[in-house]
This record gives structure tokens, sequence and C-alpha cells, in this order.
């Protein structure tokens, strides 16, 4: 088994001197070892958060207690991280995840998300989104900051059978995760070849989009895929959309592969990096107050 291989910090600091600061780093550091509760948190970790907040301190810190706080407590996404899990095995039939290799005129990092089996008694969301961050989480770690991400869901492949399934307490983990936690510019968010019953799935996920989500929320009919070329150019999809990139297949199986030699790393990472509660000075963070209903 192989283990991650770090972005470079001093690449890091290299590419984003303009606002990257080793004073801010060190600041942020200073705090995080002063939260009893909180994991230890290493430099390249601490970029990432205060790069994704725009190098606001403030922010950052409110990003750092989530992400741990949540990936703690929310067994929906962060309960059954185990590789050799039927659930996940089967979620990697299921799914389709790429990461396209190259970057947007912008330099956006474009992840392309699509259901390949459409029988819907495999298909369970949580195994689906544990296993996808999984992978995103090697991705992030081993390329470091960029000026954003943009994430695709393809849903060519998704029926009226899916929908009970989409269960609205694990789209709204996601949904938290995504806008609160996540160290990452999300510069976008686009369904493409949406289905008819969308209206049905936005009333369950609108509830939970904060405005800023919705700016960058895009939906593309079958009949209107060029609409997601001009966010995003073509000529960066995989071959199967026509663009210059291999086959959407090969970039799954590359991604599942680095993702699959990682495993011993991402379970020493579930161990360490959670949140000790009973050390906490304020009140503990539930799945409740996580969401501001207490």
């Amino acid at each position: 088994m192989k283990s991650i291989a770090f972005a470079s910090v001093e690449e890091q600091y290299r590419k984003y001197g303009d606002g990257l600061r080793v004073a801010d780093v060190r600041e942020l550091a200073d705090w995080v070892r002063g939260m009893a509760h909180l994991p230890p948190v290493s430099e390249l970790e601490l970029i990432l958060f205060l790069h994704s907040n725009y190098y606001d301190i403030e922010a950052a810190r409110h990003t750092i207690e989530c992400y741990y706080s949540f990936r703690t407590s929310c067994k929906n996404l962060f309960g059954n991280r185990d590789l050799s899990l039927r659930s996940i095995q089967q979620a990697m039939d299921v799914l389709d995840l790429t990461v396209l290799p190259e970057l947007t005129p912008e330099g956006y990092r474009v992840l392309l998300a699509k259901i390949v089996d459409p029988d819907a008694s495999k298909f369970s969301l949580s195994a689906i989104l544990t296993f996808s961050i999984m992978c995103i989480d090697i991705v992030l770690w081993e390329e470091g900051c960029n000026n954003g991400s943009i994430l695709i869901i393809d849903m060519d492949g998704i029926h009226l059978g899916h929908l009970p399934k989409l269960g609205i307490f694990t789209l709204k983990d996601l949904l938290y995760f995504i806008q609160e936690a996540f160290p990452i510019r999300l510069k976008g968010l686009h369904l493409a070849n949406v289905v008819p019953f969308i209206d049905r799935i936005m009333a369950m996920i609108r509830p939970f989009m904060k405005k800023e989500l919705l700016e960058i929320f895009h939906l593309h009919t079958s009949t209107s895929m060029d609409t997601l070329f001009q966010h995003i150019p073509q000529q960066c999809f995989p071959a199967d959309y026509g663009g210059n990139a291999p086959p959407r297949k090969l970039l799954r199986d590359q991604l599942y592969s680095r993702t699959m030699e990682c495993e011993h790393f991402l379970a020493n990472y579930d161990r360490q990096k959670r949140v000790d509660d009973t050390k906490r000075m304020a009140k503990p963070r539930t799945i409740g107050n996580l969401f501001g209903f207490f």
C-alpha cells in the first residue's frame, strides 16, 4: 500500500505568495494548538483552510472547526470509510467519478460524476458520497491549493427509481459539508442532462442551499449541453463528451486505483483527526447545532 504524496508546502507559498503569508499560517497553527478538542493539523492543511477562505483567518478558524467536528460526528458521510466494505465496493461500480486532467482557463479543477449503473437497488447515496469524499481527500492533499473547483453531476442514468433513495438528511449533510467545511474554493456546481423530475429534487435541496451556492448552481438539459461548455471549455472534457481528455472510464480507473492505494492512510487519518468533545470549552457540536437548529 502506498501513502499520500502530499503537495509541497514550499510550492504553495511560492504559487500563492500574493496572499498566503507564513505569519498567518503560524497564527492559525497557534490557535489550533490552543483548542484542546481539535486534532493536530498539518501545515498543508492549514494552508488549504486559509487559501480556501481567501486568507481570512477568522473564516479559516470557522472552517477548521466545522471540518473536524463534522467529520467526527456525521455518521452518514464519515461513519463507514472502509474501502473493503461491500457498500463502498458497490458504490465504485455504480458511480464514475473523475478528475479532469486539464484546468479551466481560470485555473479551476473540474470533477465530473455520473451514475453508470441504473439499477436503483444498488444505489446508496451515503455510500456513494462517502467514497467520493475519500477520493477528493486524496486529490486535495496531493494537489494542494488551486484557484477553484467545479463539480459537474451528469444526471444521465438517474431515473424515478432513484428518487426515494435520495435521503433528505444525507443531502442536508452533504450541502452543509460543501458550504461550511470543505477547504476548497467552489466556483461552480452544475447538473447536466437534468432529469424531468428535477423540480422535486430541487424542492428537497433548495432549503439547505445558501445564496452564494445558488448563485453558482446551474442546470443543463440534454438538449442544451452547449450551456455547460460556456462555463467549462469542451476541450477539458473526456472524449466521451467530445473533449480532448482521455475517456471517462480511464480517468475513473486512475482515480479509484490511487484511492485504493491509500487505503491504510485514509483509515489512520480518520482515527487521528477526530474532535474530543470532552476537552471542548464551548457547547459540544452535534449535527443539530452544526446546522444552527439549537
